[in-house]
């Protein structure tokens, strides 16, 4: 086990609620339209305020509930799914919003929707050197999104997240595991902003490449097949099972997913921390927003498990089972 506890979180969204209706209006569809079709009453996109205050308000937060100070701070993982601008990497940038007393070191981990669930892994293993991490995650989607495809803009929210993480002397990650499917790399992608399509030799609108295209059927499929033997076969690696499981917080993919867990896992939905109806798929922010949810809906009692699981771009599984300290 990894000794690993979790001494706080913050969450924060943009301040424009955007509405099902809304959207109806918008893309000139009939009433009930985006509803129907998402499953998603309200999401928060980005308007009136920058995403830097959307992290250091999720980092302010996530220090209060842990009663610790910026001082406190060893290192910082930014684990978000985009980047703010090319180069540098975003841990530079949070670094530079929180302007540390003392030099501390910062570095980006990407797994697209499976950031902040790799950071964490990631984590456990650093504590001996870092005492205190924070890791953080922001995904503005609202920027990228193709509104002539509903099916996939229309599940989609912006927000940020913070999450700080000490050593514990019991309880920590139980098990992690992380698999790659790249049979399914092509059912995700934002094309542009690499060195496979550089702007200075495209020919066609740059901004096709820009948006995030996503064929949702063929990954559905895909992660309907791969994902339910994969939670199995990783909790039978430590001689569990779904019933040793006490609470699950999965990547809110979309509101189609999580049901197609409860149903195919048979999982009691008193178990599933499900936040889609009101936050969207927020990408590498998802998940953590969920355990957000968990600490802050929940009176957790040292000894239960929390499974933490997901899918992300590429395609990537990923699980973690943290036991609380």
């Amino acid at each position: 086990m990894n000794y690993i506890n979790i001494m706080g979180t913050g969450k924060a969204l943009p301040s424009h609620e955007v509405t099902a209706s809304m959207i109806d209006k918008q893309c000139n569809l009939a009433e009930g339209t985006t509803l129907r079709i998402t499953s998603l009453e309200k999401r928060y996109f980005l308007k009136d305020e920058s995403a830097s205050t959307l992290i250091l308000n999720a980092i302010h937060q996530a220090l209060d509930n842990a009663t610790l100070k910026l001082d406190d701070i060893d290192c910082i993982i930014a684990a978000s799914a985009t980047m703010q601008q090319a180069i540098p990497y975003n841990g530079a940038g949070i670094h530079r919003l929180l302007k540390p007393k003392r030099n501390i070191p910062s570095f980006d981990i990407n797994m697209t929707c499976l950031s902040a669930l790799r950071a964490f892994d990631i984590a456990s293993n650093l504590l001996g050197s870092y005492p205190t991490i924070l890791i953080v995650s922001c995904d503005i989607a609202s920027i990228g999104l193709d509104w002539s495809d509903i099916r996939t803009a229309g599940i989609f929210g912006d927000g940020a997240t913070a999450m700080i993480v000490q050593k514990s002397t019991q309880g920590g990650i139980v098990i992690s595991n992380f698999e790659t499917y790249s049979e399914g790399f092509e059912y995700c992608q934002i094309e542009g902003g690499g060195s496979k399509n550089p702007p200075s030799t495209y020919s066609g609108d740059y901004n096709d490449l820009a948006m995030f295209r996503m064929d949702g059927k063929k990954l559905f499929k895909l992660s309907a097949k791969i994902l339910p033997d994969f939670i199995h076969n990783t909790l039978r690696t430590k001689g569990l099972t779904l019933k040793d499981i006490d609470y699950i917080v999965p990547h809110q993919a979309s509101q189609a997913s999580l049901n197609h867990m409860v149903r195919m896992l048979k999982i009691d939905k008193n178990k599933l921390i499900d936040i889609f109806h009101n936050h969207g798929n927020q990408v590498a922010t998802s998940i953590p927003t969920a355990l957000h949810e968990l600490f802050m809906t929940k009176d957790l009692k040292s000894g239960q498990r929390v499974m933490l699981v997901g899918t992300s771009a590429g395609v990537g599984l990923g699980l973690v089972v943290w036991e609380v300290p």
